[in-house]
């Protein structure tokens, strides 16, 4: 198996910038890998994955690839003041990538997209945004940031906050996770599958139920939600949750285990 550390120049960020590919150990002749697309949290980096969970024995096990981009505290956004990192990890990532490793196939049924907390929320935002380049979605204690409560008091959250997404309302914009998904319904386009989790005791479950109700009153998404009492915002729920994503895609069968 390999895991590498690849350095790109993006046009998007204007910079180079680095991601983690991961590939299984045998890979056949012009075989062409189903890939997930693996983000990180606010805390971590695209190391985060490789630190906490067995990537390289998953990669081996479910025959795929898994591409870990770097978004710095983004939040996989176009941010409102600052970089376009919505455009890069969506956009042009998938293509610097596909160029450089022919082994990974550019078809949406074989490409895949999961995170956790931030990363959650950058999965289901990128998604939903290009929906023709992703068929599922593993969102783990993923919120959506229209739901999180705001208070412009020039504390560093809320400069955080405006620099991230602006100071005004977000459930009527494209940085709203309902927002972007009512979007799909109205523009009648083939939608991903959603896998939406979080942890009974994550602090943040409220905002999780806010978004698992909302698709729950979509019936144009194929769209499944667990919860494991016991866990919170933590790595043991995010580890278990990403076997449970990779079972899930098996059950679909878009890929399977070997």
């Amino acid at each position: 198996m390999a895991v590498m550390n690849v350095n790109v120049f993006s046009m998007s960020l204007k910079r180079t910038i680095d991601c983690t590919v991961i590939l299984p150990q045998q890979i056949a002749n012009d075989e062409k890998l189903s890939c997930m697309w693996l983000y990180h949290g606010s805390s971590g980096n695209h190391k985060a994955w490789l630190y906490h969970a067995p990537m390289q024995e998953l990669s081996d096990q479910y025959h795929i690839a898994f591409v870990l981009p770097n978004v710095n505290e983004s939040c996989f956004v176009d941010m409102n003041i600052g970089d376009s990192y919505g455009r890069y990890v969506g956009r042009e990532l998938p293509s610097i990538i596909w160029n450089m490793f022919a082994c990974i196939s550019k078809e949406r049924e074989k490409n895949f997209i999961a995170g956790f907390s931030n990363g959650g929320y950058g999965c289901f935002h990128t998604a939903l945004t290009y929906p023709k380049k992703y068929c599922a979605i593993g969102a783990f204690s993923a919120g959506d940031k229209a739901d999180a409560v705001f208070e412009n008091d020039n504390s560093a959250k809320s400069i955080q906050r405006i620099r991230l997404f602006g100071a005004g309302d977000l459930h009527d914009t494209d940085y709203s996770i309902i927002h972007l998904a009512h979007s799909l319904i109205r523009e009648n386009v083939e939608k991903p599958v959603v896998y939406h989790a979080c942890g009974g005791k994550d602090p943040w479950l409220s905002m999780n139920h806010i978004v698992r109700d909302a698709f729950q009153q979509m019936p144009e998404y194929d769209y499944t939600y667990d919860e494991i009492a016991h866990l919170g915002h933590e790595w043991e729920f995010w580890r278990e949750e990403l076997n449970r994503f990779l079972q899930f895609l098996c059950k679909k069968g878009y890929i399977t285990e070997a």
